[in-house]
């Protein structure tokens, strides 16, 4: 989720890039280094094209902190944290950066719907068994992982942390990873991150 501090004029991401365009170097973003918020943040500052500093954080809490302190103006974070505080009125929240908008904030836009078409860029988590696990042990697995995350139990618990089930095969997962490893590698090498 996109969130800026309710202190800034913008009421949407076109408004955001024009105020920062028009204020250069004057706002702040903040994240963890080399976590998927710095690295959106960090993506999103290059395509929009604007002059914004990045502030190193050791993690979100401390972050959201500063952004509700005004110390930061905005930041691309997981919505689990920041949805209490979109309601709340504390945050706005001007996108999604995923490919569908939340089913709680359904007034909030996507980030393509705001303009920026190949920001789809979802946090994801996945399950992976160790080279040369044998292929029934495998589909085991994964027969069993997928009937889980069906369960209405699973769902639910899931949308309290923001987070949906996508069930599929080993095969459409090592798709789904072919085509988002790259996608991050470029993100990394944009944000400066290093392995430390």
């Amino acid at each position: 989720m996109f969130v800026i501090a309710p202190s800034l004029p913008a009421k949407s991401l076109a408004e955001f890039v024009a105020y920062a365009k028009a204020n250069p170097g004057k706002l702040n973003y903040g994240s963890a280094i080399g976590t998927p918020p710095h690295l959106l943040s960090t993506l999103f500052r290059a395509k929009a094209g604007i002059d914004i500093v990045y502030v190193p954080y050791k993690g979100s809490a401390q972050s959201v902190t500063d952004l509700l302190g005004g110390q930061t103006q905005m930041t691309i974070d997981g919505l689990t944290g920041l949805y209490p505080l979109i309601q709340d009125g504390k945050l706005r929240a001007l996108a999604m950066a995923s490919a569908t908008r939340w089913p709680l904030l359904p007034d909030v836009p996507t980030m393509i719907e705001s303009g920026y078409p190949d920001f789809n860029l979802d946090a994801w988590t996945g399950v992976v068994a160790p080279a040369g696990t044998p292929r029934e042990i495998v589909a085991r697995l994964n027969a069993a992982i997928n009937e889980g995350l069906r369960s209405p139990e699973a769902k639910a618990a899931l949308i309290k942390i923001s987070a949906v089930e996508k069930t599929g095969t080993p095969a459409d997962f090592a798709t789904y990873l072919a085509a988002e490893l790259p996608k991050w590698s470029a993100i990394v090498k944009i944000s400066g991150a290093k392995v430390e």
